[in-house]
């Protein structure tokens, strides 16, 4: 104590206490405030502003998920997707290959973009449902998150293997003749595990069916390929007498049909041509004349008819011709082919000679000549007439 300075009074020495005490209760109630922060600050960083479970409020997005790598033609499949760290969007986008595309039907296949849709209003996980509808064939997709800062999270490519099958024929053309009938092998192959039975038609494109007349028939209508593997079918086409075939050149498509939970799904082959082949003919001149020779030495006379056939649609069968109405004794005939041809259309010529001889009677026939050819038969008449030479002209 310095020499001269009064002790503090009692009262004095108790508001001075009271004082320090304020102070203290002061900084210890300030650090207590800067515990509690601290505290809201730690509890923020580890369990996270959104909830997510370890994420702190500046981590980038991350997205966690499970692949899916099997599916079914036909059904749904379910993506799931963990996000966190405040993504403003989360994204799918998914490509479906059917397994039967061309190379024509190919370039049309796009990706799809969609939404995935938050499962709980406070919650990460994120799901979206491709419906059965478009699983079509395999699907490659992959899953995108993006935050409201424009940091982004990508998951890598994934792949589902759907099973799926393919149908496929033989013949990639085929002929058709009246009464008559054609026939193809039909391959129905699995991909990956698929293993379901598959019902077969066949159908010309525009129509659900065959054109009138025509009728397709499976040996067997319904098979089941096993898992990774193939199964065939014999299939005829055949053409009825009773019905009226247009000739022509039809394309058709073998189907397959299968059930699923989401309804039928129809599997097509690659085009094929069906031809049913038709033709008509005309004969020049449709009349002719030869006299008879009656001197000593044997002297034959050649008369020709040329028929003119006009094709359509090749015919790979033969062709037959014949003619009836000749005398029986004295005339004798033949065909020349010649440089004819009956496997492509257009027109062609046959030659019919007939040869008369001395002894051949006279008189007017008339003459029915006949082509046939893939079970049609088509006549037309002429008139060929034999006269002495006395008579001028004929009769």
């Amino acid at each position: 104590m310095s020499i001269g300075q009064e002790p503090p009074s009692p009262e004095e020495a108790r508001a001075e206490a009271a004082t320090s005490r304020r102070q203290i209760y002061a900084l210890v109630g300030l650090f207590m405030v800067s515990v509690l922060v601290i505290g809201v600050v730690l509890a923020i960083l580890s369990a996270g502003v959104a909830g997510g479970g370890g994420g702190s409020w500046w981590q980038r997005t991350a997205i966690t998920h499970t692949p899916v790598t099997k599916a079914t033609l036909g059904q749904d499949i379910d993506i799931t997707a963990r996000v966190t760290g405040w993504p403003k969007n989360v994204t799918l986008t998914y490509t479906v290959v059917p397994n039967n595309a061309t190379t024509y039907t190919f370039r049309d296949i796009q990706p799809r973009i969609v939404f995935m849709l938050l499962l709980s209003a406070g919650g990460d996980q994120y799901s979206y449902t491709i419906r059965g509808t478009e699983v079509l064939g395999d699907i490659s997709y992959f899953i995108a998150a993006v935050d409201s800062y424009g940091n982004a999270a990508v998951i890598q490519m994934v792949k589902i293997a759907v099973d799926d099958f393919a149908v496929s024929t033989t013949a990639k053309e085929m002929a058709v003749y009246v009464a008559q009938s054609a026939k193809t092998t039909v391959t129905v192959t699995s991909f990956n595990s698929y293993s379901s039975p598959v019902t077969l038609r066949a159908v010309a494109l525009g129509l659900d069916t065959l054109p009138g007349g025509l009728v397709a028939e499976f040996s067997p209508a319904t098979v089941t390929p096993p898992k990774g593997g193939s199964v065939t079918s014999e299939l005829t086409i055949r053409s009825t007498q009773r019905e009226f075939v247009p000739a022509g050149r039809y394309y058709f498509k073998v189907e397959g049909i299968t059930g699923t939970p989401r309804g039928s799904i129809v599997r097509n082959s690659s085009v094929a041509i069906l031809k049913v082949p038709d033709f008509d003919f005309d004969v020049t001149p449709s009349s002719q004349s030869v006299t008879r020779q009656v001197i000593g030495e044997l002297v034959e006379r050649i008369t020709p008819f040329n028929i003119t056939l006009n094709i359509r649609e090749g015919f790979e069968s033969a062709f037959t011709f014949r003619v009836i109405g000749l005398p029986i004794t004295g005339v004798y005939y033949r065909w020349v082919i010649g440089n004819a041809t009956f496997t492509m259309a257009g027109r062609t010529v046959v030659t019919l000679q007939i040869i008369t001889r001395s002894v051949a009677q006279l008189g007017t026939y008339t003459l029915t000549i006949y082509v046939t050819g893939g079970g049609l038969e088509k006549f037309k008449q002429v008139t060929f007439n034999i006269y002495e030479t006395t008579q001028q002209g004929g009769p």
